[in-house]
């Protein structure tokens, strides 16, 4: 039968004799469409590609299970809808997305040597809660234009279908992630015949993306399915990000929510059945009442601990994993963008609405305890002495106050706890064989995240706001326009997905920018590639500095 199954595939791939049908074992032939790259012209897609069945219906809020086979040629000449979301990022706190989404889409040059070529997995942002691989968010033309590697993007559930656990085998959780981890089983089977080479993957994602490569780093059972990782303004040592340890309470309060009956008293199993049961939009609106102020905190649905089995994604704690050393060492990048605009992520929302800023001003020491994700039951006392130490004076968020804030913020939610993963990585880590980089983007663009709430990238000096770098990875058409072919921003372009391309095949990012373990002695920084200017002038150098002087502050209030 196998035999047969595979005389079929080869027989239809000698009938369509099309470059853009591709054959893949086990599951059929596809056929892809042309895309137009940014600078240069075409190359391939193939849209659409189902590596999981449907988590609707009895595998909702279940570990993805393996994409059956179609039958003829799958049409891949168009991109699916993203994951059911509600984006809190939003003004209007947009819902948009379908439950039926676990797709992948594959980009390929059109031009190829016959070599087998770098793959580059990208794994999108937006909080766990929001995002899309498709093509409008995670868009492939400026990497393709490197006409070097073969890009993956990859849709994973988000918010409580990708994160609810009941904190056993009925409703075990992590299933985003192990949405991504099943995408990348499926690149290690297949991309080959894309011409992709499956031991020079690289995985890679901006913010809730650069999190998620950390936790592959951890996971063991991911291990072996990339090569490369790059972290990107992202750890899951950054305080929004944390295990969450008591997830069935967690879902017996939205059950309550949705109005599921005997809420408090139902078995697991019985609860994650009236889970899987429930109107899906009930579902998704249920994490409203987890925010304790507008859309704080922002990560609701978090990753927890399961029972080790051949599926669990996370065991344990996986920062006491990343201190201890039982992590997965390959080449790594970690990046940051400026302190301002990092920490501008959780407050342009309240600023740029007079209504809201006037909100958070009413309970200001304890708004901004959720700004800065301090631990919960932070005393606002506790939160006073943080800004005194900065010498921050006043209570309220204003014009005044907005860019020393937001350096507060960037320190705490970013720069510090960033610091921390490297650091300690640093101390253990064969660097030789593996080299960790970092870079740091301030460069100032036409466009930027923070135009996304209302802020220009002059404002206030932010500087890169969170995930800059990013719109000068991977195009953006749904959230900003296209940069002029001839702009500064273009040439930025150019020079980061050079880096990054070039590091997906060599595993070196930048030969000055390298890291030793004793370069963080003393609370020392090693090496890191600067990217800044404005869209007047690019600016590029290799710096060491980094301003640390309040991280005790911060160690003793996580670690």
């Amino acid at each position: 039968m196998l035999f047969v199954g595979v005389g079929l595939l080869i027989f239809l791939a000698a009938v369509l004799g099309d470059s853009l049908d591709v054959c893949l074992k086990d599951l059929g032939c596809l056929r892809g469409t042309h895309m137009p790259g940014y600078q240069k012209g075409e190359f391939e897609a193939f849209l659409g590609i189902p590596f999981a069945q449907p988590p609707v219906g009895p595998l909702r809020l279940k570990n993805p299970v393996k994409a059956n086979a179609w039958q003829g040629v799958l049409d891949a000449g168009s991109a699916k809808d993203g994951c059911l979301q509600r984006n809190y990022f939003s003004n209007d706190r947009d819902v948009r997305g379908v439950e039926d989404c676990l797709y992948l889409n594959v980009y390929r040059p059109k031009q190829r040597d016959g070599n087998p070529l770098p793959v580059m997995f990208y794994i999108h942002g937006g909080g766990f809660f929001s995002g899309t691989a498709h093509p409008v968010a995670s868009g492939p033309e400026y990497l393709m234009d490197t006409e070097k590697v073969i890009m993956v993007t990859v849709g994973y559930r988000l918010g409580p279908f990708g994160f609810l656990s009941t904190g056993d085998e009925n409703m075990p959780g992590n299933f985003g992630l192990k949405d991504q981890r099943l995408a990348l089983q499926w690149v290690q089977q297949h991309i080959a015949e894309f011409g992709g080479d499956p031991q020079m993957v690289t995985i890679l994602g901006h913010s809730a993306g650069g999190i998620s490569v950390h936790l592959h780093m951890i996971s063991p059972n991911s291990k072996g399915l990339f090569q490369k990782a790059m972290s990107l303004t992202g750890t899951m040592f950054i305080p929004a990000m944390h295990i969450l340890e008591d997830p069935l309470s967690q879902v017996r309060q939205l059950a309550k929510e949705i109005g599921i009956d005997q809420a408090d008293s139902l078995s697991t199993q019985d609860l994650a059945q009236a889970f899987r049961d429930v109107d899906p939009m009930k579902l998704l609106l249920s994490v409203d009442s987890l925010k304790t102020y507008d859309n704080l905190p922002l990560i609701s649905t978090q990753p927890v601990l399961e029972t080790p089995s051949p599926e669990a994604f996370l065991t344990e704690d996986p920062l006491k994993a990343h201190r201890e050393g039982r992590i997965n060492q390959v080449p790594w990048v970690v990046s940051l963008n400026s302190r301002a605009g990092e920490g501008a992520l959780t407050l342009l929302r309240s600023f740029t609405c007079p209504k809201r800023m006037a909100a958070f001003n009413e309970k200001f020491l304890e708004h901004l305890a959720l700004v800065l994700n301090l631990p919960e039951g932070t005393p606002p006392q506790k939160v006073r002495e943080i800004l005194d130490a900065y010498g921050f004076q006043g209570e309220a968020l204003n014009n005044d106050t907005m860019l020393s804030m937001a350096e507060i913020a960037g320190d705490f939610n970013f720069f510090f706890p960033i610091y921390e993963t490297i650091s300690t990585y640093a101390s253990y880590a064969n660097l030789e064989e593996n080299p960790l980089s970092i870079y740091i983007f301030e460069f100032t663009g036409l466009n930027s995240i923070s135009l996304m709430f209302g802020a220009s990238p002059e404002d206030f000096g932010l500087g890169g706001a969170h995930m800059d770098d990013g719109l000068h990875t991977i195009r953006l058409p749904i959230l900003v326009e296209d940069f002029p072919k001839d702009s500064i921003d273009a040439k930025v372009v150019q020079r980061m997905t050079s880096l990054i391309t070039d590091f997906a095949k060599t595993g070196v990012f930048h030969e000055g920018s390298t890291c030793k373990a004793s370069d963080f002695k003393d609370q020392g920084m090693c090496s890191y590639l600067h990217f800044g200017g404005t869209t007047e002038k690019y600016e590029e150098d290799v710096r060491q500095s980094l301003k640390l002087t309040y991280f005790p502050i911060w160690k003793n209030l996580f670690l």
